[in-house]
């Protein structure tokens, strides 16, 4: 029982912390994919633009999203 009250919270700590890192985030990989530079679709930091907002909800892809 008292194993149980630390293996219990290091699996809810182990998981807290991978499952996040699993989460899709913008990355240099889709600057590289769409051949396009980060403020493509960023304006300052992780803030998006427009293009950015379509590329986020088109699944990934440009098609549509471009700047005018």
């Amino acid at each position: 029982m008292v194993r149980v009250k630390f293996i219990v919270p290091a699996i809810i700590l182990v998981g807290g912390l991978i499952v996040p890192a699993t989460v899709s985030f913008g990355t240099p990989a889709y600057a590289k994919k769409e051949n396009k530079a980060c403020t493509y679709c960023h304006t300052k930091g992780k803030e998006l633009n427009k293009v950015g907002e379509c590329y986020k909800t088109k699944n990934h892809s440009l098609e549509g999203c471009e700047a005018k």
